[in-house]
């Protein structure tokens, strides 16, 4: 019985982690496109281009916001199977509101330092993520061979 309950727990946190690398490739992939247009508006790409990057920027953030609340249960979910793990994504909202506000060579390089940062801090939980799953299906493996 006890093998059936810690089963059942594996699958219930591979699932969470699934979950949360669903939203993180989401916050990617926005950051990816986010900085793309960052960079044309480094190149002097005007008040059109700012409206585009910060579209991006603040899907990115509810993909991220997801993503943070994906992990926690990911987490729960974890200390269920003995397992912990903490992961916090952020961006920083003053950038975004400096980008368009005053939109200028300086501010929209460090805006884009931000999105930089932000891309590889979910491209860190993504690998913390995938290694803990990668654990919890050894683990999985292990009881159906038993």
């Amino acid at each position: 019985m006890a093998y059936e309950k810690e089963k059942k727990e594996i699958l219930e946190a591979l699932a969470a982690g699934d979950e949360a690398i669903y939203h993180l490739e989401g916050a990617q992939n926005m950051l990816n496109s986010a900085g793309n247009w960052g960079i044309a508006d480094i190149l002097g790409g005007g008040l059109f281009i700012s409206m585009i990057k910060r579209n991006k920027m603040r899907e990115a953030q509810r993909e991220m916001d997801e993503a943070r609340e994906a992990l926690r249960a990911f987490s729960r979910e974890l200390q269920d199977v003995d397992r912990a793990m903490d992961i916090d994504l952020d961006l920083d909202g003053f950038l975004g509101f400096a980008d368009f506000f005053f939109d200028n060579f300086m501010v929209d390089v460090m805006v884009q330092s931000r999105i930089s940062d932000a891309k590889r801090q979910v491209n860190e939980a993504i690998e913390q993520v995938n290694d803990v799953c990668d654990i919890l299906d050894g683990m999985l493996r292990r009881y159906e061979k038993a």
